[in-house]
């Protein structure tokens, strides 16, 4: 009778597993969102993540399981923010909307506890399960073509129809999320169209490039050899540029340091072509070629990226209402009276209100500079941080005064700044930066799987750097399950010393016998 337990129990973590990542394009599930108390936030990968964490991770850690040496300066991290949280209440933290800061405190730990959770319990599993890569791999590519379906369903309503959604699909979205449909922007399954860039940019986007990068792919179906990823990221590219410039700057970062990294290549192959057949050339000739030629290159090459920005940007103005603003200035004049004030600036293009919460967040950090006012507790701050600014805008002003909710900060590194000062900043920058550098070796690795989860990692780093800017919560799972996806292929790496028979089975996805 055990055995058949066994093969049962074996069969409900693989399938919440599979669950987790198939669910991960819902955002804001409704029933999660009750069970959350009416939270945004209410990814729907939640739920098999609380099976996985209660009835394998948990029994994994008291049986001594080891965990990818990325975790932990994350750990560290964790620590300093509960510590930081801590530390609040020997603060004299204003009163805000008869909010108290045990409220807020308890609801922003739970976010970070969710986050945690999407981390460690997939970069337990999968350097427990190594094999489980190349699965993993398969269902986001399969959620990931879902997720951009509803995506194109919305856009055809919205460009041919001027977002006159039919019923069926305003029932379908509200199936899935909490939110409505957005005119004229897509959302797929996501709260808002900054979420769905936020899923696009920190996991599926860098994987569908890293294989398309690197030729690998989870499925071996080629069309004239094109893969499904090469389809998927051409496809994604488009929606995301339609739906967030937050979001396509994180992608355009991405494909600039492709750039940079094989124009680097290509330019020292130039260099040394050109010198080794201009041989005949005079001596003062080939020395003042030799030093001039990178700097040639160098500016051909950033006129070339220049060149593509402003026709990339001007394509999007065509969809975008508001980068259209930008190509509507027609004097210099009035080029001046724009520019001369930041706030001005930023209100021409709608994005004053996101930079004053920044500019809130900034201030209450320089009132708390070492460990900050604790997590959630920002908000009780923006009555004195507040730029005068905006108190002339509209948005700012329904949050303050009529919203009943305490404000947030809208940008993920000035909250760990002003909520957890430098210190827990410090922690967080060092475990982008470790697994960063785990990312860039095992990139070079001689098994495809490895090289292209190594390229992933690098894409999903250097998105966010931006993402970073466009949401402030640690419950949305994507850059937690794609740095654990880079954690957890680091430490199988090591462990195995990447065994040709071992990279073998990995790349062809053999799944491990044992649970």
């Amino acid at each position: 009778m055990a055995e058949p337990f066994k093969r049962l129990g074996r069969f409900t973590l693989e399938f919440a597993w599979a669950a987790a990542v198939l669910l991960l394009p819902i955002t804001s599930l409704p029933l999660v969102s009750r069970l959350a108390g009416n939270s945004m936030v209410a990814p729907a990968s939640l739920i098999p993540l609380v099976w996985l964490a209660l009835f394998w991770f948990t029994f994994y850690i008291v049986r001594k399981g080891i965990l990818p040496r990325e975790t932990i300066p994350f750990l560290l991290f964790v620590s300093v923010a509960v510590i930081a949280s801590a530390l609040a209440y020997y603060l004299n933290t204003p009163s805000f909307k008869d909010k108290g800061i045990t409220g807020e405190e308890t609801s922003a730990i739970l976010s970070l506890l969710i986050g945690a959770g999407f981390y460690l319990v997939t970069a337990g599993w999968l350097s427990k399960f190594p094999s489980w890569l190349t699965s993993t791999f398969k269902l986001v590519d399969v959620g990931g073509s879902i997720l951009l379906l509803w995506a194109l369903v919305q856009g055809y309503y919205i460009y041919l129809f001027k977002s006159n959604y039919p019923a069926a699909v305003a029932q379908i979205q509200a199936f899935f999320s909490m939110s409505r449909l957005f005119p004229g922007r897509m959302t797929a399954f996501a709260f808002e169209p900054s979420w769905l860039a936020q899923q696009l940019n920190l996991l599926f986007l860098p994987f569908w490039l890293a294989a398309s990068v690197t030729g690998w792919s989870a499925f071996r179906f080629r069309l004239w050899k094109i893969s499904l990823e090469n389809l998927l990221l051409a496809t994604g590219a488009v929606v995301l540029f339609l739906s967030s410039r937050v979001g396509t700057l994180s992608l355009l970062l991405v494909l600039a340091f492709l750039g940079i990294y094989f124009n680097i290549s290509l330019a020292k192959r130039l260099q040394k072509w050109t010198l080794e057949h201009l041989t005949r050339l005079p001596l003062l000739l080939k020395k003042s070629l030799r030093a001039s030629l990178p700097v040639i290159l160098f500016l051909a090459f950033l006129g070339g990226y220049a060149l593509a920005a402003v026709i990339l940007v001007y394509g999007i103005s065509h969809v975008d209402a508001r980068l259209a603003r930008l190509f509507e200035i027609t004097s210099i004049t009035q080029l001046k009276a724009i520019t001369g004030n930041v706030y001005k600036f930023f209100n021409y293009l709608q994005f004053a209100e996101r930079y004053v919460y920044w500019v809130a967040g900034w201030g209450t950090f320089n009132f708390f500079p070492f460990f900050g006012v604790g997590l959630g507790n920002a908000g009780f701050y923006f009555q004195h941080t507040l730029p005068a600014y905006g108190f002339t805008l509209p948005e700012v002003m329904n949050l303050y005064f009529r919203s009943p909710v305490v404000p947030n900060i809208k940008s993920l590194w000035v909250r760990l700044l002003a909520e957890t000062g430098m210190v827990g900043f410090a922690a967080f920058l060092a475990w982008c930066l470790v697994v960063f550098r785990s990312a860039w070796g095992i990139r070079m690795n001689q098994s495809h799987l490895f090289k292209m989860i190594g390229w992933f990692g690098l894409f999903v780093l250097i998105a966010f750097v931006f993402e970073g800017f466009s949401t402030d919560t640690f419950a949305l799972p994507y850059v937690w399950l794609s740095m654990g996806i880079v954690s957890a292929a680091a430490a199988t790496c090591r462990k195995q010393s990447c065994e040709p028979a071992a990279v073998a089975a990995l790349d062809e996805g053999k799944k491990d016998a044992h649970i």
